[in-house]
């Protein structure tokens, strides 16, 4: 089954709208504002900035808008703004990781931003910066997007 076969079923069983489709690179980083259980300024703050960026990069890849800020603001009131549906968040993250990914680097930076953003209580321990949710869900993300060091640090081999 197509990615695009596989939507069309979300759409319909979720509710989902045609435009959504061009929002599937933001899931990973809706999953990680959501893995604490709630939603911060801060986190929003940045996953706005990697809006801005997605819609301009759609714009110059088709060579003509495909995506409006309305469309982009409904898809933020839905899944930023509101907890999302956990099964429909789930499928469109297995939805999200069928593709290819030439910036999934890009994608993980923004994530870890994401996570290191907010703490929901201060002082917070020396290792408890970003929750444990947080840190099993970026672990996650590096599995499935196959991220791996691309040179060797002070510290790997």
């Amino acid at each position: 089954m197509s990615q695009l076969d596989r939507f069309e079923q979300l759409k319909v069983e979720f509710n989902l709208k045609d435009s959504d489709f061009y929002f599937l690179d933001l899931i990973p980083l809706i999953d990680m504002i959501w893995a604490d259980g709630i939603n911060q300024e801060g986190e929003l703050k940045i996953l706005y900035q990697f809006v801005i960026e997605h819609i301009a990069k759609l714009d110059q890849l088709y060579a003509t808008p495909v995506i409006s800020v309305a469309d982009a603001n409904s898809f933020l009131d839905r899944f930023a703004h509101q907890k999302p549906d956990r099964r429909l968040l789930g499928a469109l993250t297995t939805l999200f990781l069928s593709e290819d990914h030439r910036h999934r680097q890009t994608i993980l930076d923004y994530c870890m931003d994401i996570a290191a953003a907010c703490t929901t209580q201060y002082p917070f321990g020396m290792h408890e910066r970003v929750v444990r949710e947080e840190k099993q869900l970026l672990e996650k993300l590096i599995r499935e997007l196959n991220i791996a060091p691309e040179r060797k640090g002070p510290y790997t081999e």
